[in-house]
């Protein structure tokens, strides 16, 4: 009996950690970063700054509710015995669990590469000795990576999406 409460719990967690994730992603990539090209500079790194730091923990806190509670599915379905076999991975569901696995961790890559280093590498101040060839080296590197963050929003977007659609059929049944 508690086993199926403890599976219960991973289910609904799990699907509360996918809303998350996807509606933060989707927030990010189809409201925040098109709303933040239509106003000034300045304005965009303050708005982009207090709502990122929450969208932040939305996805910190959805990716390990995701992780854990799919660790605990995973045990309670008895995938770490037949999930052995290339068999069970070349299966239609082993193909989804791997689709969901693999975006999972490339989403905990990605999300740890933006909250974290690119994170320290734009919020870093320059000494005050700096000078103007200083300012416009930083600005270069704010440029390059707000480019690849932008690039890596569109593929968090894609993954998330593609994880929640591999969930949806293994649910299904399909």
């Amino acid at each position: 009996m508690l086993s199926l409460i403890i599976l219960k719990l991973a289910v609904v967690l799990h699907v509360f950690g996918a809303i998350g994730l996807v509606g933060g992603v989707a927030f990010n990539t189809l409201v925040m970063m098109r709303a933040l090209k239509q106003i000034p500079p300045a304005q965009s790194a303050v708005v982009a700054e207090k709502v990122g730091q929450g969208l932040m923990w939305i996805g910190t806190i959805s990716l390990a509710v995701l992780g854990l509670s799919g660790l605990v599915r995973l045990y309670f379905y008895g995938i770490f015995e037949s999930g052995r076999t290339l068999a069970f991975w070349t299966s239609p569901y082993g193909w989804r669990l791997a689709l969901m696995i693999t975006a999972w961790l490339i989403l905990v890559v990605t999300g740890a590469l933006s909250a974290y280093w690119y994170r320290t590498v734009l919020t870093r101040k320059l000494p005050f000795a700096a000078g103007l060839r200083d300012l416009e080296e930083r600005r270069a590197a704010q440029a390059r990576i707000s480019a690849i963050q932008d690039r890596l929003a569109y593929v968090n977007f894609a993954l998330t999406i593609a994880a929640a659609l591999g969930g949806a059929l293994l649910r299904a049944g399909v």
